[in-house]
């Protein structure tokens, strides 16, 4: 008795076995499919050349494919590698500097100069500079004027009025029409560790961790 001719490329009971797990159709699945195709044919009613042809020609373009998403998975691994090594070694060049980070923490040192930088928004305006302790409690007010954009202020009246050791600070302004003005801060920290996670170096400045990625410029 002669077997039932299989449609090219339809799967049957007897050939869903060739599905690969998760229902992708991968080469070699491809493959056996075709190599089922002409084992169940009717001998006297074989398949016609050109669509065999055909469906040679859809195999090879899959397996080119496949190779080509294989090598592109392969380049990004590698720049993946790439990167974590750069970072790595920037986050050990890092040891002993200072960086610039957003944030509200000023340390205060016991002698030598010190200044907080922010940026205005707007025009600016005019406002104070408050100090607190680590209770959160206010230890200074330092009046402060600036126009719009990043400002450097000048706390050196602090040092040696204050126990020197970490305070943050808040930026309390307003604008010619008594408006709050939007202030970001920024922090400068000295890094003093360095800590390796699955998402990367961590910086690290006495208690405070910092993503290598929130730094925003390398203080000499």
């Amino acid at each position: 008795m002669i077997d039932p001719i299989v449609s090219p490329l339809t799967l049957t009971p007897d050939t869903r076995q060739f599905v690969a797990p998760g229902g992708e159709l991968g080469k070699d699945e491809f493959l056996q499919l075709l190599v089922t195709q002409l084992r169940n044919q009717d001998p006297m009613n074989p398949s016609d050349p050109k669509d065999f042809a055909a469906q040679l020609a859809q195999f090879s373009t899959v397996e080119q494919l496949l190779n080509i998403g294989e090598q592109i998975s392969a380049l990004g691994a590698n720049d993946n590698l790439l990167i974590q090594t750069i970072n790595a070694g920037t986050a050990m060049q890092l040891l002993g500097h200072n960086v610039l980070v957003a944030g509200d923490i000023v340390d205060v040192p016991a002698s030598g100069d010190l200044t907080v930088r922010f940026e205005a928004g707007g025009d600016g305006g005019t406002g104070e500079i408050i100090l607190r302790n680590d209770a959160g409690a206010e230890v200074a007010r330092v009046p402060v004027t600036a126009t719009g954009g990043p400002q450097t202020v000048d706390l050196a009246s602090l040092v040696g009025q204050l126990p020197a050791g970490r305070y943050s600070y808040e930026v309390d302004m307003k604008d010619a029409s008594g408006q709050p003005v939007e202030v970001t801060k920024f922090t400068s920290l000295r890094i003093d560790g360095v800590k390796y996670t699955p998402s990367g170096p961590v910086l690290s400045s006495g208690t405070v961790t910092i993503a290598l990625g929130d730094v925003i410029e390398i203080i000499e």
